[in-house]
């Protein structure tokens, strides 16, 4: 043990001692600073504008005037999705993503606003976050800093003059691969403090209840995904007989886990799970609520059935002999079925989505990248299930929403000259806003097994392969 730590500890001092080193540190702080602080000013601008609107829509919301309850209805609301407890670390899905849908009688609409469309093209190739910079850029920190660290000592004799002290291959190979890591500590602990920093002036994290255990589980998957990098990095140098030999072999290793895989497996999901476009979404809703009923027919045989149980109900023969508006019961009829056919068809919209994502997620057997984006946004409470969550709660809202403007209609507007009758407006100050939350970490790591057990070989594998080599001779 003692020879080990002696061999970390001049891999160490031997990491500080060169300029490049500390220029390198310098580089990776000054772009960990930046991704800080555009995040941060980001999230500072989108919560104000959001807030403003929200603002906006309540005052509006509350002052129309004297309405009949169906025209409230189309008049519509807002709901405005809150960004992840993390989003200023990674922002996920949630930059092409919608974040604003607006609610409506007789209408699901999709969420639209979303910040990408903003973002010239060269921005959505890898927006700059700070969960970009440790998952992308740290890795090539580890090549830069260890491609050459078996190499010179195989070209310089000294793995030969250690073994002559006795020194076992696997000394040398751990105390070397412990110095390296011991030198890349300072780079990964820059991004874990800048997350801090940025993560609790966050009024969205320092209410979350699972704030420190979301950057815990961010923090493991990416030392865990440094490890793996440190791993290979370790191994590929031992068995090349240059360095740049092994920096090219690490570089393409690199291209092909952070660039070529992630595309490559992302147009196989695609294709293996193609999505419908909105028309053609929107269009299959609209049919198969059609199969259910036209509610404007009159003569259409579900709604004829339908005014025949709503009369016996309560016991009348005739439309005109209810207590209650019927043309706010159809509609509530219509609603009911029109929201069921859209959960229906968004389910399996949604599903589709998710076997996607669980299409990315098997690739990280091939590239841990995939593995540690998957875990970190998922945490960050700005991944596809948050985003898929956030527009089944505003369906459910626009739902609960509409019936209930659909139950003023029936109970407080005669029947006779129903359109020209009309509710005060202080109705509408007894609607509640839409609220959301991000899911609870344990539902957002649900069935993330797998990419767990994924991160956990890549850290492992390259380590026993190195651990297990008996000589260091090209």
């Amino acid at each position: 043990m003692s020879a080990l730590l002696v061999i970390a500890r001049a891999e160490w001092r031997l990491h500080l001692r060169r300029r490049g080193f500390r220029l390198l540190l310098g580089g990776f702080a000054a772009l960990i600073v930046t991704a800080a602080v555009l995040n941060r000013t980001r999230q500072v601008s989108e919560r104000a504008q959001q807030h403003t609107y929200q603002q906006l829509v309540r005052a509006q919301w509350e002052g129309q005037p004297d309405r009949h309850p169906h025209r409230v209805a189309h008049y519509g609301t807002f709901a405005f999705k809150p960004p992840g407890p993390l989003a200023a670390f990674d922002p996920g899905v949630e930059s092409f993503t919608g974040r604003v849908q607006y609610l409506e009688a007789h209408r699901q609409n999709a969420a639209s606003f979303p910040a990408a469309g903003e973002l010239s093209s060269a921005s959505r190739l890898g927006e700059l976050s700070l969960a970009f910079v440790l998952q992308t850029m740290l890795p090539l920190v580890v090549i830069i800093l260890g491609c050459r660290m078996f190499v010179e000592e195989l070209e310089s004799g000294r793995f030969r003059l250690l073994a002559a002290q006795g020194i076992s291959a696997r000394t040398l190979a751990l105390g070397k691969l412990a110095g390296l890591a011991a030198a890349t500590a300072p780079f990964l602990g820059l991004g874990l403090v800048a997350t801090l920093a940025v993560a609790l002036t966050d009024p969205a994290f320092r209410a979350d209840a699972d704030a420190l255990a979301r950057v815990g589980v961010i923090g493991l998957a990416l030392a865990l995904h440094t490890v793996a990098w440190l791993g290979l990095t370790g191994w590929i140098s031992a068995r090349s007989r240059t360095a740049p030999r092994a920096c090219a072999a690490l570089v393409s290793l690199w291209l092909l886990g952070v660039v070529i895989v992630p595309r490559l497996a992302a147009v196989v999901a695609e294709m293996g799970y193609p999505l419908p476009d909105k028309s053609s979404f929107a269009a299959a809703v609209t049919a198969d609520t059609k199969q259910h009923g036209d509610s404007h027919d009159p003569n259409d045989p579900h709604f004829a059935r339908f005014r025949a149980e709503t009369l016996a109900r309560y016991g009348v023969q005739r439309v005109e002999d209810l207590p209650v508006n019927y043309g706010a019961i159809v509609m509530a009829r219509g609603e009911e079925l029109s929201a069921e056919t859209f959960a229906r068809h968004f389910a399996a919209l949604g599903a589709t989505m998710e076997a996607q994502a669980a299409g990315l997620n098997r690739a990280s057997v091939a590239a841990p990248f995939l593995a540690v984006r998957a875990l970190s946004a998922a945490a960050a409470g700005t991944d596809l299930r948050a985003q898929l969550r956030f527009q089944r709660e505003a369906e459910a809202y626009r739902y609960q929403f509409v019936q209930q403007l659909n139950a003023l209609h029936r109970d407080e507007v005669r029947a006779q000259h129903d359109r020209d009758q009309k509710l005060p407006a202080a109705r509408w100050k007894a609607f509640a806003d839409f609220r959301s939350a991000p899911p609870p970490l344990r539902d957002a790591l649900a069935g993330t097994g797998f990419v767990w057990l994924t991160l956990g070989l890549w850290a492992a594998l390259p380590l026993v392969a190195l651990a297990r080599r008996r000589t260091f001779s090209a």
